[in-house]
């Protein structure tokens, strides 16, 4: 028999959190143990445990975070894509202020466009994603970004059925694509989006790694049951599309993640999100923040991951 196993991937928190963010939990850690190392602290389970304590992190004090973080992604998107229709002929040009709303629920997708990545799936319902967009109680609007292989024509006609969709008459202003995906944008909307989408053709998807990096942020993952979610999702931490169903064909198993993912959508996430109490604060929808980052930041960290491989693979037996 040859011996296989596996090391789960992580992401290197203090390197992906963003400033802001990083501020606010050394602020939070100084308070409670002013001598403690804060970057340290941060890989330790026994740090993202505190959330559970609302004396440590109250509700409001993470609805005012993830408030900011929206909002500052929703002017860098504004910035961006203004500067991306400078480039555009003059008939699509457009009111920038009016593009994406800071108090709507903001949907992320961005990563490589490889073709199992399905990232226009959502857009196999159209007529529920205009409504979904259009819902003046309970709005919800997309961000994408992205870039596929240079040689891959594939990827990058998903790409374009994105951009010429963020065109649509009903739904512009409720969806954008960000060109020139890099860093900066990753980190950007990894915090700014509420939910981190991931619709991959099972089983296909090695990791998912960009669903890491959201989670320490509040952003909290909406995805199919596969690469790092198959392990992290227990339920009560974010979202998942579906089960394990296998259909017969990718045609179908297509539609069946298409319906689910609307399904979710429609029954658990949006209501989640727009459920407030007197103080407009959404208390399971912070719930769901809280238990996120408790199971998830330091359990995907890298250094969990790095240590696993050493006690696993690298030491002598």
């Amino acid at each position: 028999d040859v011996p296989i196993g596996h090391v789960t991937n992580g992401i290197h928190l203090a390197g992906w959190m963003k400033g802001p963010v990083r501020k606010f939990w050394r602020r939070k850690l100084s308070q409670a143990e002013p001598a403690a190392d804060w970057a340290e602290e941060l890989t330790k389970s026994e740090f993202w445990a505190r959330l559970g304590d609302e004396t440590f992190v109250s509700d409001e004090e993470l609805w005012a975070l993830r408030y900011r973080l929206r909002r500052e992604l929703i002017e860098f998107a504004r910035r961006r894509l203004q500067d991306q229709d400078h480039r555009s002929e003059p008939s699509d040009f457009i009111a920038f202020d009016n593009l994406l709303n800071p108090d709507a629920l903001t949907i992320g997708f961005a990563r490589r466009f490889a073709t199992y990545k399905r990232a226009p799936l959502i857009f196999d319902q159209l007529e529920s994603l205009v409504n979904l967009a259009r819902d003046l109680r309970r709005p919800v609007q997309f961000v994408f970004a992205g870039k596929a292989h240079p040689r891959d024509d594939e990827g990058k006609r998903l790409i374009q059925k994105i951009i010429h969709m963020s065109h649509h008459s009903k739904l512009s202003g409720h969806l954008v694509f960000l060109e020139n995906y890099d860093v900066h944008i990753a980190r950007q909307m990894g915090s700014g989006c509420d939910i981190w989408l991931n619709n991959p053709r099972r089983p296909l998807e090695a990791s998912g790694t960009s669903g890491m990096k959201a989670t320490c942020h509040g952003c909290l993952n909406l995805s199919i049951l596969d690469g790092w979610w198959r392990e992290g999702y227990d339920g009560t931490n974010g979202f998942a599309i579906g089960g394990d169903e296998h259909a017969a064909n990718v045609d179908e198993q297509d539609r069946i993640d298409s319906e689910n993912l609307y399904k979710v959508l429609s029954g658990e996430v949006i209501p989640c999100f727009y459920d407030r109490d007197e103080s407009g604060i959404p208390r399971a929808w912070i719930g769901k923040i809280r238990r996120a980052m408790v199971t998830l930041a330091a359990q995907f960290d890298t250094t969990r991951m790095v240590r696993e491989y050493t006690q696993k693979f690298y030491l002598p037996k």
